[in-house]
């Protein structure tokens, strides 16, 4: 029996990569991608790196956004944030693509930490994205950091009320973590709606300051 194509937009979709793209390259830009996943988007670095124009870059990006390969996560665009860093983050839908394609393996999620945190924080993205798309479809999400380095990796909002998610890496969070939620928080005044700092360990317990919790990140499928 014949294999099936994909129907509706997928097949379009598929059509569309195969007329407009060097599969190789394709191939290449993703595994590059998959390095730098739940990092700023520097197009003029990848192409430099791929040795592709910008505008090949940019229409290979476009093909793997919509085949569900990748995300980008916009800058918060909000006035209260001096001098924002305004480039989107990539992310790949799939953390365990990420993973393979990177090199990464289950003992580098220990001695690697930096990486397992970028795939961490990718993982916790999709997820949040996946279940925001269908219980309310309102919220929009975006990441923070300005040049200081203060920094949201994900922050959701609803009209104007803002809600900030950092993700860590670790089985414990300190008082002292959270400086980019916190810093979220003070200039939402009024509209910040909560803080949460995702880890690894199995406890929730709220910060010292009251409006941060620390929350176990198995709380994605226990709620």
């Amino acid at each position: 029996m014949a294999a099936r194509l994909p129907y509706g937009d997928q097949a379009r979709d598929a059509r569309d990569a195969s007329r407009i793209c060097d599969a190789s390259q394709l191939e290449r830009l993703l595994q590059h991608l998959a390095a730098f996943t739940a990092q700023p988007l520097n197009q003029s670095r990848l192409a430099r790196d791929l040795a592709l124009d910008r505008a090949t870059v940019e229409r290979y990006l476009a093909v793997l956004e919509r085949l569900f390969l990748i995300r980008r996560l916009p800058a918060w665009p909000h006035p209260a944030v001096p001098r924002p860093a305004r480039a989107a983050k990539i992310h790949l839908v799939d953390a365990g693509l990420a993973a393979t394609l990177s090199g990464i393996t289950e003992a580098d999620c220990f001695e690697r930490r930096d990486r397992f945190g970028s795939l961490l924080e990718t993982f916790v993205v999709q997820q949040v994205a996946a279940q925001t798309a269908w219980t309310d479809p309102d919220l929009r999400l975006s990441h923070c950091r300005d040049r200081a380095g203060a920094e949201a990796d994900l922050v959701l909002t609803r009209h104007e009320r803002v809600w900030g998610i950092e993700v860590k890496a670790s089985g414990s969070v300190r008082p002292a973590d959270g400086k980019g939620l916190r810093r979220l928080a003070d200039r939402c005044g009024n509209d910040f709606a909560g803080g949460f700092i995702l880890h690894t360990g199995p406890e929730n317990h709220r910060l010292p300051d009251r409006r941060l919790l620390a929350v176990s990140l198995h709380e994605l499928w226990a709620r």
